[in-house]
């Protein structure tokens, strides 16, 4: 595979087919200073898609640009956002009420931590994907590909 950028198509496809699931009734808590916000995963996982979507098209205009993209740039960025994404979703696939009505404290500590983990593995999809701004911005301050 010549084009490994591509792949962002397929995982585009994964998480609109995700977002059209029976999962997608899952709730995401956000906890903003002193403020949670409930929001449904369907809509989380559409406006990644959207964004995979415009890193597709991003890397197509490097490759336009530049006639090159660096392979193992491209390999790390769609593993670690695929890795990053897959576990902030794979964390919240739990069939729990998001008041914790009926739980032990036991059980509460577990959802705790998971969603601490949920934190942990956005912040660290946040993080690649500003290297891939970077990385963007980089490649398109470059001298363009000179033509043969």
């Amino acid at each position: 595979m010549k084009k490994f950028e591509n792949f962002l198509i397929v995982l585009v496809l994964v998480l609109l087919f995700f977002s059209a699931s029976k999962h997608s009734d899952v709730s995401i808590d956000i906890h903003l200073h002193d403020t949670f916000y409930v929001i449904n995963s369907a809509y989380v996982t559409g406006w990644f898609a959207l964004w995979l979507l415009i890193v597709f098209f991003l890397f197509k205009l490097i490759r336009r640009r530049r006639q090159y993209i660096n392979p193992l740039f491209t390999i790390t960025y769609n593993a670690l956002t695929l890795l990053f994404f897959g576990g902030f979703l794979w964390l919240g696939l739990y069939n729990a009420p998001a008041n914790g009505v009926g739980f032990t404290n036991a059980e509460i500590d577990g959802l705790i931590f998971r969603n601490q983990m949920r934190v942990v593995f956005a912040w660290c999809l946040l993080a690649v994907q500003v290297i891939f701004l970077l990385y963007f911005a980089v490649q398109l301050l470059k001298k363009p590909a000179v033509q043969r």
